[in-house]
């Protein structure tokens, strides 16, 4: 039997319930939550007034445990909320992360819903020909020890990375952002089912009572009872499920946005400026906080001092599902210079430089 075959027979028993449990549920229904990390609080998930469910960090690679996970997960719970638990993707060995994931979510196992976050942001395999090999395997070892197809976590300009045959078992978790602006939750975001997806994140600065803080704001396809089956195991066939007609915080009005820059191909004071009105970050026309690289030879406004990172660079890395460092590094160049069509070497040169300050002259990045 091939090994694609051999998916579908397991997947089958699953794939029965969670049909029948979708079967009952309303056909309009949907679920509005929040994904968290351990840059958030410990008690994010009882702060927060108003959602339906939360998904915690769990893992990274090999190494590392996000130590807020169970009082994350145990907030979310005792309110009652639909929880999740996330991997990061560090692109290394898929078998040995895949195991490292399932040791370390011990008896949330069978509560929560699991998902693989496959991203750019330290991930040494995303750009390489062997992505989609890697979270095949990665998921396929979740689903032998579990019986569960993990949800996969992908920005939208990389959903094709995953091949057809994880498709068929796996929802997927697409991320794509109209824009940088704060906003509540929303009933139709931006490109909301353009792939027939389980979920979606459409924005990471989300403001919501109860909590100070920017937060990523997710759309769930289904039910509580869609989300349940995920977690027990099954794929959830989104097809018969369609977002809840739920209203929307409204968002606060745009900053006026002034597109005054020469395109002359050097990122100084204005530049940076402009950068962080649209970006929403204060604005003092400097990118702080950073190391002195050589591969940054257009940008005039920095400082080398505390390398704490920059604001402005953090809301970009953000934007791509980078690792919010706030050090502009190469990485997060070559994220900026496919965004606008450049050279992806990872050198701010001139060309770079210009195609930033033409697409911030039209008040968006």
């Amino acid at each position: 039997m091939s090994k694609h075959n051999k998916h579908k027979l397991l997947l089958a028993p699953t794939a029965v319930l969670l049909t029948a449990v979708m079967a009952a549920a309303p056909a309009n229904a949907a679920l509005n939550g929040i994904d968290v990390a351990s840059h958030q609080t410990d008690t994010v998930t009882c702060a927060v007034q108003n959602y339906d469910f939360a998904i915690v960090k769990a893992t990274e690679g090999t190494t590392y445990r996000n130590p807020k996970m169970a009082a994350q997960l145990t907030c979310a719970r005792n309110r009652g909320k639909k929880i999740g638990l996330y991997h990061y993707a560090s692109g290394l060995d898929a078998t040995r992360e895949a195991d490292y994931f399932v040791a370390s979510i011990g008896g949330w196992r069978g509560q929560a819903l699991l998902a693989l976050d496959f991203e750019m942001g330290s991930n040494a395999i995303y750009y390489s020909a062997s992505a989609g090999a890697w979270i095949r395997t990665f998921v396929t070892r979740v689903h032998s020890v579990t019986g569960v197809w993990p949800v996969i976590y992908v920005p939208e300009s990389g959903v094709w990375k995953i091949p057809s045959d994880v498709r068929a078992n796996c929802g997927i978790w697409p991320a794509a952002y109209a824009n940088m602006y704060p906003t509540g939750f929303q009933s139709s975001p931006w490109h909301g089912g353009k792939f027939g997806e389980a979920m979606r994140q459409y924005s990471p600065e989300g403001t919501l009572a109860g909590y100070a803080g920017r937060l990523d704001l997710d759309l769930f396809y289904g039910d509580a009872g869609a989300w349940d089956a995920y977690a027990r195991g099954g794929r959830g066939a989104t097809a018969t499920v369609k977002p809840a007609t739920k209203p929307s915080a409204p968002a606060p009005a745009a900053p006026t946005i002034r597109p005054v820059l020469a395109v002359d191909g050097y990122i100084g004071r204005a530049t940076v400026s402009q950068w962080q009105r649209v970006m929403g970050t204060p604005v003092d026309g400097v990118i702080s906080g950073q190391y002195n690289m050589w591969y940054r030879p257009r940008l005039m406004a920095v400082t080398h001092r505390n390398h704490r990172g920059s604001a402005l660079v953090r809301a970009i890395q953000r934007k791509y599902g980078l690792r919010q460092t706030g050090l502009l590094d190469r990485t997060t160049i070559r994220c900026i210079q496919r965004d606008v069509g450049a050279d992806p070497d990872g050198i701010l040169g001139p060309d770079t430089a210009r195609r930033i300050q033409i697409r911030l002259n039209t008040g968006r990045f």
